[in-house]
C-alpha cells in the first residue's frame, strides 16, 4: 500500500468512528439510562442512575451485584445507604472485573488481584507490576426497596 492510500483509509477510518459517536450520542432518551460498563474510570456519565431492588437482590450481607458499571456490595443489615457501597465496576489498571471478596472485606480484581477498600482506596497494586487508582464510589440513595448509585 502507498503512503497516498494509506492516509486515505486512515481517513475514511477515522471520518466512520466520528460519525458513529455523533450518531450514538443522538439516540432516543431513556427514562433510565443506563451507562455502558467497562473502560475509562468506571463508564458512565455524569447524573445517570443505576437501580438494583432490593427485594430480589443483595439480600445478603456481602452479596454484591454489577449493573450498568456500577458494582453494588450489601455491606451490613438493613436498608439504609450505609449498608450498601456502590463503585465502579471495573478495575482503573486494565479494565478487569471487580468481586466482592467477603472473608477479607475488599473488592479484588479478577485479572491481576489488585485490591480496594469499600471506600474505593487501594490496598495492593495489580500482581503484574503496574500501578493502579483508587475506585470511583458513586452516591447512593433508598426508596422503598429500590437502591440507586448516581454516577458523577
Amino acid at each position: 500500500m502507498e503512503r497516498n492510500e494509506f492516509i486515505k483509509s486512515l481517513g475514511l477510518g477515522v471520518a466512520l468512528v466520528c460519525t458513529g459517536s455523533c450518531m450514538t450520542g443522538c439516540g432516543s432518551k431513556s427514562d433510565n439510562p443506563t451507562p455502558s460498563p467497562g473502560g475509562g474510570p468506571g463508564g458512565g456519565t455524569t447524573g445517570t442512575k443505576v437501580n438494583v431492588d432490593l427485594s430480589t437482590q443483595l439480600l445478603s450481607v456481602g452479596s454484591f451485584i454489577s449493573s450498568g458499571g456500577v458494582l453494588f456490595v450489601r455491606l451490613a443489615t438493613g436498608n439504609t445507604t450505609s449498608s450498601f457501597t456502590a463503585t465502579q465496576a471495573t478495575c482503573p489498571h486494565q479494565g478487569g472485573t471487580l468481586n466482592w471478596i467477603q472473608a477479607s472485606s475488599l473488592i479484588e480484581c479478577a485479572l491481576h488481584a489488585s485490591q480496594y477498600t469499600p471506600a474505593g482506596g487501594i490496598v495492593r497494586q495489580p500482581s503484574d507490576g503496574g500501578t493502579t487508582a483508587a475506585l470511583k464510589v458513586y452516591a447512593t440513595s433508598i426508596s422503598g426497596t429500590t437502591l440507586t448509585a448516581t454516577i458523577s
